[in-house]
């Protein structure tokens, strides 16, 4: 763990220029990082075992082993998120890690599976929608009237969601063609391609969750709009020449103030620990045991199906097929692992053992150790 390293740049409403700048350097890392970019941040994870000082490239934060881990925890949680508590993140970082090499997705998920749990006992279950809100509120603009949303992608469609939950009526949604979604309500929703997008109907309020690669809009291009605009790019979408007041992502984190100084972030931060430092103990243990060895394995397998069930069920929260599943696997080995500790037989634990490992492991060469 002491090789694990965190690199971070918060990138959150930077113009495209310094943005593309970052992204190089965060590309230029050694083959088998994990990149994590969102709006508000560009982060890389390695794990380089043979180089335990910090990484030298020009991130303004650095972290190294389990100040590293604990970090990602804390990213994957969603603590460090202007929504605090966000859902969505966690996915985010789950893909980051998907690609990287062996070590450092090891370690990513102890810090993964950490912030699943602690999102789940916490009862921290806030949406990348409620920025909605956020905006609203450091605006002082009322949820009402018309809101027009540009996008419709997984941040378009929580706003859109939201949107109506807080009691905006019509609500326009711009993109290249026709949301397919069931959330998108015939109705109470109604469609607008980009190229009518100029002359559509006056909004109260306009949000723009258009992708990092979109080009900047300029006043002429937007429809009227009478109170704010609510600009969630990175880079920014929405040129300064907009007529409306103008909320960005990075007004949005500067109006958080800076949570890790106050009791209520720092209890959460502790219990989050408290669970991976638990896991990684654990962790640490299972790779000195024969029993610990099984469930490594079948860990592994877990996590692989984690994320082939998602893709096959997207309609599936993550967190209600990470409680069953692993529920699944603790009760069938249960039983088999508290006999084996009775036993106390290491040849039969370690024959169970290799016939769990990836690569079965010749019998005569087969780890004597005693169990844990």
């Amino acid at each position: 763990m002491e090789g694990f390293r965190a690199c971070s740049w918060p990138v959150s409403s930077l113009d495209a220029t310094v943005l593309a700048a970052i992204r190089r350097t965060a590309s230029s890392h050694p083959k088998g990082a994990a990149i994590l970019t969102s709006c508000q941040r560009v982060e890389v994870y390695s794990n380089a075992e043979a180089e335990l000082t910090p990484c030298r490239c020009s991130a303004p934060r650095h972290w190294r082993g389990l100040e590293a881990l604990q970090h990602l925890a804390e990213v994957a949680a969603g603590l460090h998120s202007v929504v605090l508590g966000e859902e969505q993140i966690l996915g985010q970082v789950r893909d980051a890690l998907e690609p990287a090499d062996e070590a450092t997705r090891s370690l990513g998920g102890l810090a993964v599976a950490a912030a699943r749990r602690f999102r789940r006992e916490a009862a921290l279950h806030q949406s990348t929608g409620q920025l909605l809100d956020a905006a609203l509120t450091l605006a002082g603009v009322p949820a009402s009237g018309h809101l027009t949303v540009l996008g419709a992608g997984a941040v378009g469609r929580l706003i859109a969601e939201r949107g109506a939950t807080l009691g905006f009526s019509p609500i326009t949604v711009v993109a290249r063609q026709r949301p397919a979604g069931a959330w998108f309500v015939d109705g109470a929703m109604s469609f607008v391609p980009f190229a009518s997008m100029p002359s559509a109907s006056p909004a109260a309020v306009l949000v723009s969750c258009l992708g990092s690669t979109a080009t900047e809009l300029s006043a002429e291009s937007l429809p009227c709009v009478e109170r704010l605009i609510v600009d969630l790019g990175t880079p920014r979408t929405v040129a300064t020449d907009a007529y409306a007041s103008i909320v960005t992502i990075a007004d949005l984190a500067s109006a958080e103030g800076d949570r890790t100084a106050q009791a209520p972030w720092l209890s959460l931060r502790d219990g989050l620990h408290s669970m991976l430092n638990e896991r990684a103990s654990r962790a640490a243990e299972s790779a000195t045991s024969h029993i610990g060895r099984v469930r490594l394995e079948v860990e592994r397998v877990r996590q692989a199906e984690l994320v082939r069930i998602q893709r096959l069920h997207p309609e599936l929260k993550p967190e209600t097929v990470d409680t069953i599943t692993r529920a699944l696997v603790n009760q069938i080995f249960h039983r088999p692992s508290q006999r084996l500790r009775t036993l106390e037989d290491s040849e039969l634990a370690a024959r169970l053992a290799a016939l769990f490992a990836a690569d079965p492991v010749p019998e005569q060469s087969a780890p004597q150790e005693a169990l844990v």
